[in-house]
């Protein structure tokens, strides 16, 4: 009695079942190709010989995060972790493109 109630159900509610997967799957997508778009925007920097992300905090400071902030988005956003930093690795930090632009023009 209770599997022909499930079969009923799910035949009359098939259509929204499936819509309800559809939306899910897309919502997912555009939300993992925003995060990549959002990335995109930001300064890549090339990692040199003995450089911390505590010394590019300090060199890239800004008023809208803290350092440790600042560090936490690097390792966030980069997936890695501040003891595995090699020299030569080109990472993401958190300075819009157009911002670096004005701060390398106003030095």
């Amino acid at each position: 009695m209770e599997e022909t109630y499930m079969k009923t159900l799910l035949q009359k509610h098939s259509y929204t079942i499936l819509l309800l997967g559809v939306v899910f799957i897309f919502s997912l997508f555009f939300s993992l190709k925003s995060d990549k778009q959002n990335v995109e925007n930001y300064l890549s920097v090339t990692v040199s010989s003995g450089e911390t992300l505590w010394e590019l905090a300090e060199r890239y400071e800004n008023d809208d995060m803290t350092r440790n902030q600042f560090i936490d988005w690097i390792e966030k956003h980069n997936e890695l972790q501040a003891e595995s930093l090699k020299p030569g690795e080109e990472i993401v930090i958190p300075i819009a493109k157009s911002e670096n632009v004005n701060q390398l023009a106003s030095e």
